[in-house]
């Protein structure tokens, strides 16, 4: 019986700060692994989502948001896609999420640094939802082509899931020959800590608005299970002084037990468990 080939390839998610690129992968995976908010520089570091189709599997990484006000490329390039990094290697696709029909010139020198390396370049219109003069989309999709001949240009929601499924499809056709990279079950390479961590962080900064930095310190300092093969998850937050720590707490303990609560049902969404979540808010010496 001859044996199926296999299909694998690394698809690089880039886009400017609060452009849905986490949205998009948590849709794409069918499962919440990226942190979502409408705060800026919400993904910190890199996401890989994996996605097994049968004899396909796509690696999903979704990047920091870049600031398109900020003087843009060279000194993201080579921080955010340090191609020495062995997350970028055999990188064959390349994502870019924008989330208007503006185009701004500092997309250039992406568009030109994946060229150069030979990588197939996908442009998502995002946000399609919002447009509401659609007929404008047309011309902006020609503009786009005749600058630079890309022809893969999809208008989606990720929101609403409109598009992505025209967009998955295509990406078959890009993906090469090889062996897979992880075990079929796998969604994602985040360990159990990171999740928790990151699911925290996304409470604390959809939650707290400007009354705290977003930069705290979040350390998950346990999990056990129970008799019940519960989780028993400890974390410390570390706050930067008793002012700070009041107002996380609220009045009567309040708050603290509003963010635990939402992290707890997050959380157990996620890992499709029961699980037993304490915060620990302490002072960083």
């Amino acid at each position: 019986m001859k044996k199926k080939k296999k299909y694998c390839g690394k698809i690089i998610i880039v886009g400017n700060q609060n452009s849905g690129k986490s949205t998009l992968l948590n849709k794409i995976i069918g499962k919440k692994i990226s942190i979502t908010s409408n705060k800026k520089n919400t993904t910190q570091e890199n996401i890989i989502g994996i996605k097994t189709q049968k004899n396909y599997q796509f690696i999903y990484i979704d990047t920091p948001g870049f600031n398109i006000k900020n003087k843009m490329s060279k000194n993201f390039i080579n921080k955010t896609l340090n191609f020495k990094n062995n997350i970028f290697r055999n990188l064959k696709i390349m994502i870019l999420v924008i989330d208007n029909l503006i185009w701004n010139n500092k997309y250039d020198n992406l568009i030109n640094f994946f060229k150069k390396k030979n990588i197939f370049i996908f442009i998502i219109i995002n946000k399609i939802d919002k447009i509401k003069k659609k007929i404008k989309m047309l011309p902006f999709i020609k503009y786009i082509y005749k600058k630079y001949k890309i022809n893969k240009i999809i208008p989606i929601s990720s929101k609403t899931g409109e598009n992505i499924n025209v967009l998955e499809k295509l990406l078959y056709n890009y993906i090469p020959k090889k062996k897979h990279d992880f075990e079929i079950k796998k969604n994602s390479k985040i360990s159990i800590k990171k999740i928790i961590h990151e699911c925290i962080r996304e409470t604390i900064m959809r939650y707290f608005g400007d009354e705290l930095p977003y930069v705290n310190v979040i350390k998950v300092h346990s999990i056990k299970k129970n008799k019940n093969n519960e989780k028993i998850i400890n974390v410390f937050i570390f706050i930067k002084n008793n002012r700070q720590k009041k107002i996380f707490i609220g009045k009567n303990g309040k708050k603290i037990k509003l963010y635990s609560m939402i992290s707890r049902k997050n959380l157990e969404k996620i890992l499709n468990k029961k699980i037993h979540l304490f915060l620990w808010i302490k002072i960083k010496k």
